[in-house]
């Protein structure tokens, strides 16, 4: 399988001539749309769904109940491609055999409670993507998605989160504020918890997850 990621917290796999796409926001490119077999979506939030090109899309679209609301607001024909999901139940998509965690975003301010729902992704038992949370898998995976930045964001935290996922390597993701400076926390904070190998990648760079 092949991990390829664009921007902030977009990624997309390919495996077996099939193609998955994961949190593709608004600073996602085109490219990253281009032959698609079918959408996950972690929460609403814009950074992580294009709601115009998602629905354009005519691919099956995985998500919660938030996202699902937001993509069929304005009526049309979307809502027969979106399955509901929440954290606790598997599907496929694709041929790839998901699993999904969690249904809170992170807090962002104490006195704002929880934004809006959130559901991490665990794909084939091997690449999780959390969204914007900390919620963590309850089996080892081979590549954990970190995110390392954003107004919910909190270093303490990320690092706890990295200690504690069973993974072989961590790839930094949720990115897309940070400077070419701001991007070296990720691999000098975070890529030297746990022993796992930090994986720094640009966008539309890719790694084989074996």
């Amino acid at each position: 399988m092949k991990l390829t990621k664009y921007k902030h917290a977009c990624v997309r796999l390919s495996k077996d001539g099939k193609e998955l796409l994961v949190d593709p926001g608004i600073w996602a490119e085109d490219e990253a749309f281009e032959g698609i077999d079918a959408i996950l979506v972690t929460h609403e939030h814009f950074d992580h769904l294009d709601a115009d090109r998602v629905r354009a899309s005519d691919v099956p679209i995985w998500t919660n109940a938030g996202v699902a609301a937001e993509l069929t607001k304005d009526g049309g024909d979307v809502a027969d491609r979106i399955a509901v999901v929440k954290g606790g139940e598997s599907f496929e998509a694709a041929g790839f055999q998901i699993s999904a965690y969690g249904n809170d975003h992170a807090i962002i301010l104490p006195e704002l409670g929880v934004p809006c729902q959130n559901v991490g992704y665990l794909i084939d038992d091997a690449v999780y993507h959390p969204g914007d949370s900390f919620t963590k898998p309850d089996r080892e995976v081979h590549t954990n998605l970190v995110p390392i930045s954003g107004p919910w964001f909190s270093l303490p935290n990320a690092i706890s989160y990295v200690r504690e996922v069973a993974a072989q390597q961590t790839i930094g993701i949720h990115d897309a504020l940070l400077s070419e400076i701001g991007l070296t926390m990720g691999e000098r904070w975070i890529g030297t918890q746990g022993n796992k190998p930090y994986v720094a990648l640009k966008p539309a760079e890719s790694v084989e997850i074996n």
